[in-house]
């Protein structure tokens, strides 16, 4: 059986949620569910300090339900302490609300720091109020080509990443910064791609890497999709997934569907998913001229293989495609290398 595929207590048979689990000595993953699309869940991991305290790494999705089965798990990990109480930390790898939504909650009730890599807080602080307003988002969706007639399916998703999210964060965490955690020594790991501030927890003593949407066990995580970024979230994926090459023996956690091992392996994997279609953006870009009334966003995205197929695919799935998409035609148009071989420094 090949190790990415290997089923755990954490990937059910019957596709219920699973139930709180031990992975490590001090370590649990617990399932946090959230609503609609194709993931039923995202992981939230408790990490019990030497002294008893708890930091949480992606407290998952904002619910009635989801707190109290986060306070349930406290309160069996810590049983002298009272929920929230016995929280000391907490993490995000990422902005997006079924990593984070929680976070406010946990934060107001623990009194404990919330931590995220700086860009997501500079997003997250953009973020607070809408930046585009109607017409500026409408002539957005123009200029991919979008048909007058879908524009308004989409003009409303537009500007909502992260959606609803109004966190305060407490601590911006650097690539190779050092978690104060007795008991454990965790390094952050920048891993950019999925948003331009993901990162990567590493834990050498366990051999355990937290990767987030990072890199997950069968599902391709979309790029891109957190906000306008400088530079290009394929390229910087593709620096990404060359840091984890030397990590392959360590066991993933990551935000959602299973742990698994074969890191290494699936995170090429993940990246050549990507590759692909931007080879085949680079064949219908093939003898057009940047700025020369070549196909549209639209036209292009209309031509590519899609997991849900084209027509299949509407609202907020429809705007992540039209994104990727111009993702894939700033890298072709960039002239970079379609064989992910950018340099790693």
């Amino acid at each position: 059986m090949d190790d990415t595929d290997e089923r755990h207590p954490t990937s059910p048979a019957d596709g219920g949620v699973p139930a709180l689990e031990e992975v490590r000595e001090d370590v649990w993953a617990l399932a946090q569910p959230m609503p609609g699309g194709h993931l039923a869940y995202s992981f939230s991991y408790l990490l019990r300090r030497d002294d008893g305290g708890v930091h949480v790494i992606d407290p998952g999705w904002d619910s009635a339900a989801n707190w109290e089965r986060l306070l349930s798990a406290l309160t069996t990990l810590t049983p002298g302490r009272a929920g929230a109480d016995a929280v000391t930390g907490i993490i995000g790898t990422h902005l997006h609300p079924d990593h984070v939504g929680l976070a406010a909650h946990l934060r107001a009730a623990s009194g404990a720091p919330l931590a995220l890599h700086g860009v997501e807080r500079r997003v997250l602080e953009r973020h607070s109020t809408r930046l585009l307003d109607l017409d500026e988002a409408l002539a957005r969706l123009e200029a991919w080509g979008v048909p007058e007639g879908r524009r308004r399916e989409l003009v409303g998703f537009v500007d909502r990443s992260p959606e609803h999210l109004a966190l305060s964060v407490d601590q911006d965490l650097v690539d190779g910064e050092l978690l104060d955690l007795p008991g454990f020594r965790v390094e952050v790991m920048a891993t950019p791609g999925h948003t331009a501030g993901h990162i990567c927890l590493r834990d050498d003593e366990r051999g355990l890497l937290y990767t987030g949407d990072h890199v997950l066990p069968t599902v391709f995580a979309g790029l891109g999709l957190g906000g306008p970024t400088a530079s290009n979230p394929l390229a910087d994926y593709i620096v990404s997934v060359a840091r984890l090459e030397p990590y392959g023996s360590y066991e993933a956690l990551p935000g959602h569907e299973h742990r698994f091992r074969g890191l290494a392996e699936r995170a090429r994997t993940c990246l050549d998913h990507h590759l692909v279609r931007t080879r085949e953006v680079a064949a219908i870009l093939e003898g057009t001229t940047p700025g020369s009334g070549g196909p549209s966003i639209w036209e292009i995205a209309s031509r590519l293989t899609w997991t849900a197929r084209w027509n299949g695919l509407a609202g907020l799935h429809l705007l992540s495609a039209l994104r990727q998409t111009e993702m894939h035609v700033d890298f072709v148009t960039a002239g970079l290398p379609l064989d992910g071989t950018l340099p790693t420094a």
